[in-house]
């Protein structure tokens, strides 16, 4: 495993405090391997078992469910050092969204069983990373629980707020470039499309925002949603 890929494994929650002595006895000793998926491959499809988890090293991922009327929703968009499937590879569940590659992608897969299972690893070490896990377990829940809450409850400006809020807090700035196109924007805050466009353009028209394509500026009267900081990421 190349200095890279070890770098971004350290920048992941399962893998954090960890040296690359101690990360590549755990590639040695629990079944794994880095693979390499093309633009338009899914790492997993929705009702699939997933043995795996698997942590981004290179590229760009999308997590999204087509729900029984087609229509697409957007769960999660992924980057380096996120992972993929691993509250189904830890508790052995079946899928309920797919995993989609926007661009070439690396992906260090581990199998899960053999994690919780086998005590291929020194305690020492076994121990860290079963608590790391539990850390990335806790926090992917509590996205979800986010998610849920912004999807049930929130209007659609309310959402826009919220999600151009949390851009703003990452960029610690006003201006940023977020990551969604229009219709993906659309598909993660569970909105039409049409009724996010005319919402930016109304809250355009009243001095809140400027924006362009994926190009936002956050003017001063625009509401702030309060940054709520992960105690789990890094400082």
């Amino acid at each position: 495993m190349d200095t890279s890929h070890i770098e971004i494994l350290q920048s992941s929650l399962l893998f954090r405090g960890m040296s690359r002595e101690e990360i590549e006895e755990v590639a040695e000793k629990i079944p794994s391997r880095v693979k390499t998926f093309e633009k338009g491959d899914f790492i997993a499809r929705d009702g699939e078992e997933l043995s795996y988890m698997a942590i981004i090293l290179k590229g760009r991922v999308h997590l999204f469910h087509i729900d029984p009327d087609g229509n697409n929703n957007l769960l999660e968009a992924l980057g380096p050092g996120e992972a993929v499937g691993m509250l189904n590879a830890a508790g052995g569940y079946r899928l309920h969204i797919s995993a989609v590659c926007l661009e070439e992608t690396e992906a260090f897969c581990l199998k899960g069983s053999s994690l919780l299972n086998e005590n291929s690893l020194d305690s020492s070490l076994e121990l860290r990373l079963l608590r790391n896990l539990a850390v990335a377990l806790a926090q992917k829940a509590h996205r979800l629980t986010v998610k849920l809450e912004d999807s049930i409850r929130r209007s659609t400006r309310e959402k826009l707020q919220d999600y151009l809020s949390l851009q703003y807090h990452r960029a610690e700035s006003r201006r940023f470039t977020i990551p969604l196109n229009r219709q993906e924007l659309a598909d993660f805050l569970f909105v039409d499309r049409s009724a996010l466009s005319k919402e930016l353009c109304r809250m355009r028209d009243e001095g809140l925002l400027k924006f362009e394509k994926s190009r936002f500026e956050l003017l001063i009267e625009m509401p702030l949603t309060d940054e709520e900081k992960d105690p789990n990421e890094k400082l």
